[in-house]
Protein backbone atom coordinates (compact mmCIF):
# COMPACT_ATOMS: atom_id res chain seq x y z
CA UNK A 1 0.00 0.00 0.00
CA UNK A 2 1.58 3.49 -0.95
CA UNK A 3 0.63 6.84 -2.08
CA UNK A 4 1.68 9.10 -5.32
CA UNK A 5 5.18 9.52 -4.87
CA UNK A 6 5.73 7.79 -1.84
CA UNK A 7 8.23 4.61 -1.85
CA UNK A 8 6.83 1.32 -2.71
CA UNK A 9 6.33 -0.84 0.39
CA UNK A 10 7.05 -4.55 0.71
CA UNK A 11 4.72 -6.59 2.27
CA UNK A 12 4.53 -7.57 6.17
CA UNK A 13 7.71 -10.22 6.88
CA UNK A 14 10.02 -10.19 8.80
CA UNK A 15 13.89 -11.09 7.62
CA UNK A 16 15.02 -14.31 9.03
CA UNK A 17 18.06 -16.85 7.51
CA UNK A 18 18.86 -14.45 4.60
CA UNK A 19 14.95 -15.10 3.18
CA UNK A 20 11.48 -13.00 3.69
CA UNK A 21 9.62 -15.11 6.47
CA UNK A 22 5.82 -14.47 6.96
CA UNK A 23 4.79 -13.53 10.65
CA UNK A 24 3.88 -16.64 12.61
CA UNK A 25 0.42 -15.31 13.68
CA UNK A 26 -0.36 -13.53 10.58
CA UNK A 27 -0.43 -9.55 12.42
CA UNK A 28 0.66 -6.38 11.50
CA UNK A 29 0.92 -3.36 12.71
CA UNK A 30 0.34 0.14 10.50
CA UNK A 31 2.69 2.39 9.45
CA UNK A 32 1.94 6.05 10.11
CA UNK A 33 3.56 8.77 8.36
CA UNK A 34 3.95 11.52 11.04
CA UNK A 35 3.66 14.35 9.02
CA UNK A 36 0.02 13.25 7.80
CA UNK A 37 -1.31 10.76 10.66
CA UNK A 38 -1.99 8.36 7.01
CA UNK A 39 -1.73 5.21 7.41
CA UNK A 40 0.71 4.22 4.45
CA UNK A 41 1.25 0.81 5.30
CA UNK A 42 1.94 -1.85 8.03
CA UNK A 43 5.06 -4.54 9.18
CA UNK A 44 4.88 -7.76 11.09
CA UNK A 45 3.75 -8.32 14.18
CA UNK A 46 6.49 -10.41 15.57
CA UNK A 47 5.77 -12.75 18.35
CA UNK A 48 7.81 -14.96 20.30
CA UNK A 49 7.84 -17.95 17.70
CA UNK A 50 9.34 -15.65 15.36
CA UNK A 51 12.10 -14.83 17.45
CA UNK A 52 12.89 -18.33 18.05
CA UNK A 53 12.94 -18.78 14.53
CA UNK A 54 15.10 -15.78 14.48
CA UNK A 55 17.46 -17.01 17.12
CA UNK A 56 17.58 -20.46 15.64
CA UNK A 57 18.94 -18.70 12.48
CA UNK A 58 21.28 -17.18 14.38
CA UNK A 59 22.42 -19.74 16.54
CA UNK A 60 22.78 -22.02 13.59
CA UNK A 61 25.02 -19.62 11.47
CA UNK A 62 27.37 -19.53 14.28
CA UNK A 63 27.56 -22.81 15.71
CA UNK A 64 25.85 -25.08 13.51
CA UNK A 65 27.41 -28.61 12.47
CA UNK A 66 28.98 -27.81 8.81
CA UNK A 67 29.23 -24.40 8.91
CA UNK A 68 31.76 -22.13 7.20
CA UNK A 69 34.55 -20.11 8.87
CA UNK A 70 33.40 -16.54 8.28
CA UNK A 71 37.52 -15.02 8.70
CA UNK A 72 37.60 -11.49 9.60
CA UNK A 73 38.57 -10.57 6.00
CA UNK A 74 35.15 -11.70 4.92
CA UNK A 75 33.60 -10.13 7.61
CA UNK A 76 35.00 -6.29 6.63
CA UNK A 77 34.53 -7.19 2.79
CA UNK A 78 30.59 -7.95 3.95
CA UNK A 79 30.19 -4.79 5.82
CA UNK A 80 32.58 -2.49 3.18
CA UNK A 81 30.09 -4.29 0.70
CA UNK A 82 27.05 -3.14 2.62
CA UNK A 83 27.77 0.62 2.87
CA UNK A 84 28.47 0.55 -0.84
CA UNK A 85 24.69 -0.95 -1.22
CA UNK A 86 23.05 1.31 0.66
CA UNK A 87 25.32 4.70 -0.66
CA UNK A 88 24.13 3.26 -4.41
CA UNK A 89 20.41 3.51 -2.66
CA UNK A 90 20.72 6.64 -0.91
CA UNK A 91 18.04 8.34 -2.09
CA UNK A 92 15.74 5.46 -1.41
CA UNK A 93 17.28 4.94 2.10
CA UNK A 94 16.30 9.01 2.78
CA UNK A 95 13.07 8.71 1.29
CA UNK A 96 12.23 5.52 3.79
CA UNK A 97 13.55 7.35 6.75
CA UNK A 98 11.39 10.40 6.03
CA UNK A 99 7.84 8.79 5.34
CA UNK A 100 8.49 6.34 8.45
CA UNK A 101 10.04 8.77 10.96
CA UNK A 102 9.14 11.92 9.95
CA UNK A 103 12.32 13.34 9.03
CA UNK A 104 12.96 16.08 6.77
CA UNK A 105 14.10 14.91 3.74
CA UNK A 106 16.65 17.33 3.70
CA UNK A 107 18.25 16.07 7.49
CA UNK A 108 17.84 12.71 6.30
CA UNK A 109 20.09 12.89 2.94
CA UNK A 110 22.80 14.51 5.03
CA UNK A 111 22.78 13.26 8.68
CA UNK A 112 20.87 9.76 8.52
CA UNK A 113 22.06 7.72 5.21
CA UNK A 114 25.63 9.25 5.23
CA UNK A 115 25.87 8.45 8.80
CA UNK A 116 24.62 4.89 8.63
CA UNK A 117 27.25 4.77 5.67
CA UNK A 118 29.98 5.97 8.01
CA UNK A 119 28.92 3.22 10.50
CA UNK A 120 29.49 0.50 8.21
CA UNK A 121 33.09 1.39 7.15
CA UNK A 122 34.33 2.43 10.34
CA UNK A 123 33.22 -0.73 12.00
CA UNK A 124 34.40 -3.05 8.76
CA UNK A 125 37.81 -2.08 9.44
CA UNK A 126 38.02 -3.78 13.33
CA UNK A 127 36.77 -6.91 11.93
CA UNK A 128 40.18 -7.08 10.87
CA UNK A 129 41.96 -5.17 13.93
CA UNK A 130 40.78 -7.55 16.89
CA UNK A 131 43.28 -9.19 19.28
CA UNK A 132 44.37 -10.90 22.37
CA UNK A 133 47.52 -11.26 23.70
CA UNK A 134 50.20 -13.74 24.88
CA UNK A 135 51.25 -13.73 28.80
CA UNK A 136 54.61 -15.26 30.35
CA UNK A 137 53.46 -16.90 33.29
CA UNK A 138 55.18 -17.78 36.67
CA UNK A 139 54.14 -21.10 37.27
CA UNK A 140 56.73 -23.31 37.57
CA UNK A 141 57.60 -24.86 34.47
CA UNK A 142 56.89 -24.36 30.80
CA UNK A 143 54.33 -22.99 30.25
CA UNK A 144 52.53 -21.08 27.19
CA UNK A 145 50.02 -18.35 28.18
CA UNK A 146 47.83 -16.48 26.05
CA UNK A 147 43.96 -14.34 25.85
CA UNK A 148 42.17 -14.41 23.02
CA UNK A 149 38.76 -12.59 22.00
CA UNK A 150 36.19 -14.59 20.51
CA UNK A 151 32.26 -13.44 19.56
CA UNK A 152 30.21 -13.10 22.29
CA UNK A 153 27.83 -15.45 20.51
CA UNK A 154 24.01 -14.23 19.47
CA UNK A 155 23.32 -10.99 19.78
CA UNK A 156 19.63 -9.60 20.37
CA UNK A 157 19.82 -5.86 19.39
CA UNK A 158 16.92 -3.11 19.70
CA UNK A 159 16.65 0.20 17.73
CA UNK A 160 14.71 2.98 19.18
CA UNK A 161 12.62 5.11 16.25
CA UNK A 162 14.26 8.08 16.47
CA UNK A 163 17.68 7.05 14.41
CA UNK A 164 16.37 4.02 12.59
CA UNK A 165 18.74 3.68 9.82
CA UNK A 166 21.68 4.79 11.38
CA UNK A 167 20.84 3.11 14.56
CA UNK A 168 20.48 0.03 13.04
CA UNK A 169 24.28 -0.07 11.32
CA UNK A 170 25.59 1.51 14.44
CA UNK A 171 24.56 -1.77 16.23
CA UNK A 172 24.96 -4.36 13.37
CA UNK A 173 28.07 -3.00 12.42
CA UNK A 174 30.32 -4.25 15.85
CA UNK A 175 28.62 -7.17 16.47
CA UNK A 176 29.02 -8.64 12.75
CA UNK A 177 32.96 -6.78 12.80
CA UNK A 178 33.07 -8.55 16.26
CA UNK A 179 31.65 -12.55 14.41
CA UNK A 180 28.53 -11.97 16.29
CA UNK A 181 25.24 -13.63 14.74
CA UNK A 182 22.47 -10.79 15.30
CA UNK A 183 18.73 -10.99 15.93
CA UNK A 184 18.15 -6.96 15.42
CA UNK A 185 13.96 -5.63 16.68
CA UNK A 186 13.59 -2.44 14.71
CA UNK A 187 11.27 0.15 16.85
CA UNK A 188 7.33 -0.59 15.83
CA UNK A 189 6.96 2.80 14.72
CA UNK A 190 9.97 2.90 12.21
CA UNK A 191 11.27 -0.89 10.96
CA UNK A 192 10.80 0.16 7.17
CA UNK A 193 14.63 1.09 6.62
CA UNK A 194 16.17 -1.74 8.77
CA UNK A 195 14.42 -4.41 6.53
CA UNK A 196 15.42 -2.85 3.43
CA UNK A 197 18.97 -3.36 4.86
CA UNK A 198 18.87 -6.69 6.07
CA UNK A 199 17.47 -7.24 2.36
CA UNK A 200 20.77 -5.97 1.20
CA UNK A 201 22.67 -7.88 3.87
CA UNK A 202 21.98 -10.79 2.36
CA UNK A 203 23.82 -9.83 -1.44
CA UNK A 204 26.46 -8.00 0.44
CA UNK A 205 28.33 -11.37 1.55
CA UNK A 206 26.59 -11.64 4.98
CA UNK A 207 26.31 -15.42 5.69
CA UNK A 208 22.44 -16.30 6.34
CA UNK A 209 21.59 -15.70 9.76
CA UNK A 210 24.41 -13.27 10.63
CA UNK A 211 21.89 -10.72 10.45
CA UNK A 212 17.95 -11.01 11.42
CA UNK A 213 15.11 -8.92 11.50
CA UNK A 214 11.98 -9.26 13.88
CA UNK A 215 9.31 -6.49 13.61
CA UNK A 216 7.19 -5.95 16.44
CA UNK A 217 5.85 -4.51 19.55
CA UNK A 218 8.44 -4.21 22.62
CA UNK A 219 6.36 -6.19 25.02
CA UNK A 220 5.95 -9.01 22.61
CA UNK A 221 8.60 -9.44 20.30
CA UNK A 222 11.35 -7.11 22.51
CA UNK A 223 10.38 -9.08 25.58
CA UNK A 224 10.91 -12.88 24.08
CA UNK A 225 13.83 -11.58 22.12
CA UNK A 226 15.47 -10.28 26.10
CA UNK A 227 14.40 -13.65 27.77
CA UNK A 228 15.50 -16.29 24.75
CA UNK A 229 18.02 -18.25 26.50
CA UNK A 230 20.03 -18.72 23.12
CA UNK A 231 20.89 -14.85 23.15
CA UNK A 232 24.10 -14.31 24.69
CA UNK A 233 24.22 -10.41 25.14
CA UNK A 234 21.26 -7.82 24.63
CA UNK A 235 22.27 -4.24 23.56
CA UNK A 236 18.96 -1.62 23.75
CA UNK A 237 19.13 1.76 23.22
CA UNK A 238 15.59 3.28 24.26
CA UNK A 239 14.04 4.79 27.78
CA UNK A 240 15.39 4.68 31.24
CA UNK A 241 11.69 2.86 31.84
CA UNK A 242 12.48 0.18 29.14
CA UNK A 243 15.81 0.22 29.87
CA UNK A 244 16.03 -0.72 33.58
CA UNK A 245 13.20 -3.82 32.96
CA UNK A 246 15.89 -5.13 30.02
CA UNK A 247 18.65 -4.66 32.76
CA UNK A 248 17.05 -6.61 35.95
CA UNK A 249 15.54 -9.66 33.03
CA UNK A 250 19.60 -9.94 31.78
CA UNK A 251 20.91 -9.81 35.49
CA UNK A 252 18.39 -12.57 36.64
CA UNK A 253 19.85 -14.57 33.18
CA UNK A 254 23.48 -13.80 33.94
CA UNK A 255 23.18 -12.18 30.36
CA UNK A 256 25.90 -9.46 29.30
CA UNK A 257 23.72 -6.37 28.33
CA UNK A 258 24.87 -3.24 27.23
CA UNK A 259 22.20 -0.45 27.57
CA UNK A 260 22.10 3.25 26.29
CA UNK A 261 19.14 5.06 28.10
CA UNK A 262 17.63 8.79 28.28
CA UNK A 263 19.36 12.12 28.79
CA UNK A 264 18.66 15.55 30.46
CA UNK A 265 21.50 16.98 29.24
CA UNK A 266 23.24 20.16 30.83
CA UNK A 267 24.14 22.84 28.54
CA UNK A 268 26.58 25.22 30.38
CA UNK A 269 27.09 28.86 29.23
CA UNK A 270 29.67 30.98 30.91
CA UNK A 271 29.71 34.74 30.59
CA UNK A 272 32.88 34.48 28.05
CA UNK A 273 31.19 32.51 25.59
CA UNK A 274 30.72 33.13 22.14
CA UNK A 275 27.13 33.69 22.57
CA UNK A 276 26.03 33.48 18.74
CA UNK A 277 28.93 30.21 18.37
CA UNK A 278 26.60 29.23 21.20
CA UNK A 279 23.53 29.98 20.71
CA UNK A 280 23.64 27.90 16.93
CA UNK A 281 25.32 24.85 18.99
CA UNK A 282 22.01 24.84 21.79
CA UNK A 283 19.44 25.25 18.67
CA UNK A 284 21.05 22.44 16.59
CA UNK A 285 21.39 20.19 19.58
CA UNK A 286 17.86 20.72 21.17
CA UNK A 287 15.65 21.77 17.90
CA UNK A 288 17.37 19.24 15.41
CA UNK A 289 15.53 16.03 14.85
CA UNK A 290 12.17 17.81 16.45
CA UNK A 291 14.41 17.50 19.87
CA UNK A 292 13.93 13.72 19.76
CA UNK A 293 18.04 12.73 20.32
CA UNK A 294 18.69 11.24 23.95
CA UNK A 295 21.95 13.61 24.28
CA UNK A 296 20.22 16.72 23.19
CA UNK A 297 21.03 19.70 25.33
CA UNK A 298 17.99 20.21 26.83
CA UNK A 299 19.12 22.18 30.38
CA UNK A 300 20.17 25.95 29.88
CA UNK A 301 21.74 26.87 32.63
CA UNK A 302 23.79 30.60 31.60
CA UNK A 303 25.31 33.08 33.54
CA UNK A 304 22.67 35.23 34.58
CA UNK A 305 24.50 38.67 32.84
CA UNK A 306 24.10 37.13 29.07
CA UNK A 307 20.99 34.76 30.02
CA UNK A 308 18.95 37.60 27.92
CA UNK A 309 20.87 38.11 24.52
CA UNK A 310 21.71 34.38 24.48
CA UNK A 311 17.95 33.33 24.77
CA UNK A 312 16.84 36.27 21.97
CA UNK A 313 19.40 34.73 19.55
CA UNK A 314 18.55 31.12 20.16
CA UNK A 315 14.73 32.53 20.06
CA UNK A 316 15.64 33.54 16.61
CA UNK A 317 16.67 30.67 15.10
CA UNK A 318 14.07 28.33 16.26
CA UNK A 319 11.95 30.80 14.56
CA UNK A 320 13.24 30.87 11.59
CA UNK A 321 13.69 27.04 11.02
CA UNK A 322 10.82 25.86 8.11
CA UNK A 323 8.22 23.37 9.75
CA UNK A 324 6.28 21.27 7.36
CA UNK A 325 6.10 18.26 5.36
CA UNK A 326 8.61 15.58 6.05
CA UNK A 327 9.39 15.08 2.34
CA UNK A 328 9.50 18.85 1.14
CA UNK A 329 13.11 19.57 0.75
CA UNK A 330 12.58 23.44 2.30
CA UNK A 331 11.54 21.78 5.74
CA UNK A 332 14.13 22.03 8.50
CA UNK A 333 12.24 20.90 11.43
CA UNK A 334 9.38 17.94 11.09
CA UNK A 335 7.03 16.61 13.31
CA UNK A 336 6.99 14.20 16.21
CA UNK A 337 7.00 10.71 15.84
CA UNK A 338 3.44 10.20 16.91
CA UNK A 339 -0.07 11.84 18.06
CA UNK A 340 1.00 10.08 21.69
CA UNK A 341 4.58 12.03 21.51
CA UNK A 342 2.86 15.16 20.57
CA UNK A 343 0.41 15.05 23.84
CA UNK A 344 3.34 14.10 25.67
CA UNK A 345 5.59 16.93 25.12
CA UNK A 346 2.47 19.37 25.03
CA UNK A 347 1.84 17.97 28.56
CA UNK A 348 5.33 18.78 29.91
CA UNK A 349 5.25 22.49 28.11
CA UNK A 350 1.42 22.80 30.16
CA UNK A 351 2.21 21.44 33.36
CA UNK A 352 5.79 24.30 33.57
CA UNK A 353 3.50 26.97 32.83
CA UNK A 354 1.00 26.03 35.52
CA UNK A 355 3.92 26.09 37.97
CA UNK A 356 5.11 29.11 36.61
CA UNK A 357 7.67 28.73 33.95
CA UNK A 358 7.50 31.59 30.79
CA UNK A 359 6.77 30.28 27.42
CA UNK A 360 9.15 32.42 25.66
CA UNK A 361 9.04 30.69 22.23
CA UNK A 362 7.18 28.07 20.38
CA UNK A 363 4.65 25.62 22.12
CA UNK A 364 2.30 22.99 20.29
CA UNK A 365 0.74 23.54 16.66
CA UNK A 366 -2.58 21.69 16.29
CA UNK A 367 -3.69 20.07 12.92
CA UNK A 368 -3.20 17.28 10.51
CA UNK A 369 0.42 16.09 11.25
CA UNK A 370 2.42 15.79 14.70
CA UNK A 371 4.31 19.30 14.73
CA UNK A 372 5.88 21.27 17.62
CA UNK A 373 7.86 24.08 17.02
CA UNK A 374 11.10 25.14 18.86
CA UNK A 375 10.51 26.05 22.63
CA UNK A 376 11.90 27.61 25.05
CA UNK A 377 10.71 27.56 28.86
CA UNK A 378 12.53 30.64 30.95
CA UNK A 379 11.79 30.92 34.74
CA UNK A 380 11.56 27.43 35.72
CA UNK A 381 12.75 25.26 38.77
CA UNK A 382 14.42 22.36 39.42
CA UNK A 383 11.51 20.39 40.57
CA UNK A 384 9.66 20.69 37.84
CA UNK A 385 8.78 17.74 35.35
CA UNK A 386 9.80 19.56 32.53
CA UNK A 387 13.61 20.14 34.16
CA UNK A 388 13.30 16.66 35.89
CA UNK A 389 12.35 14.17 32.64
CA UNK A 390 13.26 13.66 29.39
CA UNK A 391 11.13 15.27 27.04
CA UNK A 392 12.02 13.89 23.77
CA UNK A 393 10.60 17.05 22.38
CA UNK A 394 12.30 20.57 20.78
CA UNK A 395 11.87 21.88 23.95
CA UNK A 396 14.57 24.00 26.25
CA UNK A 397 14.79 24.92 29.30
CA UNK A 398 16.63 27.59 30.70
CA UNK A 399 17.97 28.60 34.16
CA UNK A 400 20.26 31.64 35.22
CA UNK A 401 23.23 31.08 37.29
CA UNK A 402 24.98 34.21 38.81
CA UNK A 403 28.30 32.29 40.48
CA UNK A 404 31.76 31.61 38.75
CA UNK A 405 32.54 29.04 41.38
CA UNK A 406 33.28 25.75 39.16
CA UNK A 407 31.49 23.12 41.97
CA UNK A 408 28.83 25.75 42.58
CA UNK A 409 28.24 25.40 38.69
CA UNK A 410 28.71 21.76 37.91
CA UNK A 411 26.55 20.79 41.11
CA UNK A 412 23.71 22.67 38.94
CA UNK A 413 24.55 20.36 35.99
CA UNK A 414 24.83 16.99 37.72
CA UNK A 415 21.89 17.56 39.67
CA UNK A 416 20.18 15.20 37.70
CA UNK A 417 18.76 11.49 37.60
CA UNK A 418 20.44 11.10 33.84
CA UNK A 419 24.39 11.89 32.86
CA UNK A 420 24.53 10.72 28.94
CA UNK A 421 26.08 14.55 27.74
CA UNK A 422 26.84 17.66 28.95
CA UNK A 423 28.04 21.18 27.03
CA UNK A 424 30.07 23.53 27.94
CA UNK A 425 30.62 27.10 25.86
CA UNK A 426 33.66 29.29 27.24
CA UNK A 427 36.71 30.59 25.65
CA UNK A 428 38.83 30.16 29.08
CA UNK A 429 40.16 26.68 28.48
CA UNK A 430 40.95 26.49 32.82
CA UNK A 431 37.34 26.76 33.05
CA UNK A 432 36.81 24.14 30.34
CA UNK A 433 39.13 21.82 31.69
CA UNK A 434 38.01 22.35 35.43
CA UNK A 435 34.26 21.14 34.12
CA UNK A 436 35.03 18.41 32.64
CA UNK A 437 36.63 16.92 35.86
CA UNK A 438 33.45 17.74 37.25
CA UNK A 439 30.82 17.34 35.44
CA UNK A 440 29.48 13.56 35.47
CA UNK A 441 28.73 12.63 31.81
CA UNK A 442 29.41 9.85 29.46
CA UNK A 443 30.20 12.42 26.99
CA UNK A 444 31.10 16.33 27.28
CA UNK A 445 31.67 18.41 24.48
CA UNK A 446 33.52 21.71 24.98
CA UNK A 447 32.19 25.08 22.52
CA UNK A 448 29.75 22.18 20.26
CA UNK A 449 26.54 21.23 20.19
CA UNK A 450 27.61 18.28 18.31
CA UNK A 451 31.02 16.62 17.49
CA UNK A 452 30.16 12.80 16.98
CA UNK A 453 32.89 10.59 15.78
CA UNK A 454 32.30 6.82 15.44
CA UNK A 455 35.79 6.22 17.09
CA UNK A 456 34.67 7.75 20.20
CA UNK A 457 32.78 5.85 22.67
CA UNK A 458 29.26 7.01 23.55
CA UNK A 459 27.26 6.06 26.53
CA UNK A 460 25.80 7.01 30.12
CA UNK A 461 26.19 7.04 34.14
CA UNK A 462 23.42 7.06 36.66
CA UNK A 463 20.27 6.59 35.01
CA UNK A 464 21.26 7.01 31.29
CA UNK A 465 22.84 3.37 31.57
CA UNK A 466 25.93 1.22 31.39
CA UNK A 467 28.80 0.01 28.81
CA UNK A 468 29.80 2.29 25.64
CA UNK A 469 29.20 1.88 22.02
CA UNK A 470 31.37 2.48 19.34
CA UNK A 471 35.41 3.13 19.20
CA UNK A 472 37.21 0.26 20.12
CA UNK A 473 35.33 -0.32 23.33
CA UNK A 474 32.13 -0.96 21.04
CA UNK A 475 33.11 -3.46 19.35
CA UNK A 476 35.00 -5.32 21.98
CA UNK A 477 31.96 -5.37 23.87
CA UNK A 478 30.63 -7.99 21.83
CA UNK A 479 33.58 -10.10 22.82
CA UNK A 480 34.42 -12.67 25.62
CA UNK A 481 38.21 -12.98 26.77
CA UNK A 482 39.40 -16.78 26.70
CA UNK A 483 42.40 -17.79 28.41
CA UNK A 484 44.84 -20.67 27.07
CA UNK A 485 47.66 -22.18 29.23
CA UNK A 486 49.63 -24.97 27.29
CA UNK A 487 52.50 -26.85 29.32
CA UNK A 488 55.45 -28.26 27.36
Amino acid sequence: MSQPGLPVLPPARHHIGGIWAQPSGGETIAVEDPSTGQIVGDVAAGSAADIDAAVSAAHHAMYGAGRARWAPAQRQAALLALADAVEARAEEFARLESLDAGKPIFNARIVDVPGAIAALRYFAGWATKLTGETMELSTPGNWHGHARREPVGVVGQIVPWNYPLMGAACKIGPALAAGCAVVLKPAEQTSLSTLRLAELASECGIPAGYFNVVTGLGAEAGAALVEHPDVAKISFTGSTLTGRRIAESCGRQIKRCTVELGGKSPVIVLPDADLESAARGIATSIFFNTGQTCSAGSRLLVHASVVADLVERIAAIGASMTIGASGDADTRLGPLISAAQHSRVSGFVESAQAQGAHLAAGGALSGKGHFFRPTILTDVTAQMAAVEEEIFGPVLCVAPFETSDLDEIAALANDSAYGLAAYVWTRDITDALGLIDRLRAGTVRINSGGGNDFSMPVGGVKQSGFGRENGRAGVEAYTELKSVTMAY
